[in-house]
């Protein structure tokens, strides 16, 4: 069997990184030329949990220069899944498939939009993971990976990749509900990861903070309101209990507060926005989810700015605005 991970960032190198000490025949896809040149000096590194590993690796920017797979592996941010949708219909076999294990809704129909229905399985990553450098992964949490036909058969190449990612030292729980399973991490990462990226906490301080608790509170109240319009049940039966429970437990940094820190571009329109567009085509005003995403697109432009422009001149910015034309 041959892989492609589309995105080698924490989560890309740490699934390719545990299927190949499994013996699977990974390659990889990454944009961030940084990423490329480290790997191909140094190979594949990941530390953390699982121990140290260093592997050289296959990677390119283009799958052009790859030889066809069987299966793709798309790890990269949602705000990539197109483009890596089109690196996936250049690579994949005939009889191969793509399986999304990104946050937030919507991906797993970009990629059906450009593979075909049945080319598309879905999943969804309860590890987690951070760079320490490109080409570098930090494995720091690990729990089940969910994967799954969207039409709910247990077919066999569902039950053949289970396999293989539990042969490389994955929990994994193949389900014949993978939308539910999607949409109830949406529901999780609508309630931390932007409010992590405002604010700076980490997950467990926001349950360390009433008026923190109470915003989650209220970033809740409208979600769920959207599944209810929707009639989707997350598969956890007390979701509000879950999310109490580890906002004052769990000190990780979820992916967008990574994002907003590095000055990349965040999630929020997979997440939160998408949450408000819903609502939207349903009547619903989601006000707070709404503010949520403005005041995080407003925050992320003014990081990437500072990043990318260090020393900016404020007196000569108000000088010019102030100027007669």
């Amino acid at each position: 069997m041959k892989v492609c991970i589309i995105g080698a960032g924490a989560m890309g190198t740490l699934y390719g990184m545990r299927l190949a000490l499994s013996g699977v025949n990974v390659c990889l896809v990454e944009k961030n030329e940084i990423a490329i040149a480290n790997i191909q000096r140094q190979g594949l590194r990941m530390s953390g949990i699982d121990g140290d590993h260093e592997m050289p690796f296959t990677i390119s920017s283009n799958t052009a220069d790859l030889d066809p797979v069987d299966i793709v592996f798309v790890h990269t941010d949602t705000n990539n899944t197109r483009a890596a949708g089109e690196q996936a219909q250049q690579i994949l076999k005939p009889s191969g498939f793509a399986i999304t294990f990104q946050n937030g809704i919507g991906n797993v129909e970009t990629l059906q939009q450009l593979l075909g229905h049945d080319r598309v399985l879905g999943g969804i990553s309860y590890h987690s993971a951070r760079l320490h450098e490109p080409g570098h992964s930090v494995h720091t949490n690990a729990n089940t990976t969910w994967i799954g036909e969207l039409n709910g058969e247990r077919s066999t190449r569902a039950r053949q990749l289970a396999t293989v990612l539990s042969n490389a030292g994955f929990s994994v729980e193949l389900t014949d509900s993978i939308d539910a399973v999607i949409w109830t991490k949406f529901v999780l990462n609508c309630a931390v990861n932007p409010i992590c990226a405002l604010t700076g906490c980490r997950t467990g301080e926001i349950g360390l903070s009433p008026t923190g608790r109470q915003f989650q509170s209220f970033i809740l109240d409208e979600i769920f309101q959207l599944l209810q319009a929707k009639k989707i049940e997350p598969t956890d039966a007390d979701l509000r209990a879950t999310i109490d429970g580890f906002s004052g437990r769990l000190f990780n940094k979820p992916s967008m507060l990574q994002h907003m820190e590095n000055g990349l571009e965040t999630e929020i329109d997979s997440l939160n926005g998408a949450a408000v567009r819903e609502g939207a085509s349903l009547g619903l005003r989601f006000p707070y989810n709404e503010a949520l995403t403005l005041l995080i697109k407003t925050r992320n432009y003014h990081v990437i700015k500072m990043l990318e422009e260090p020393g900016i001149d404020y007196e000569a910015l108000e000088a010019a605005a102030l100027s007669p034309l």
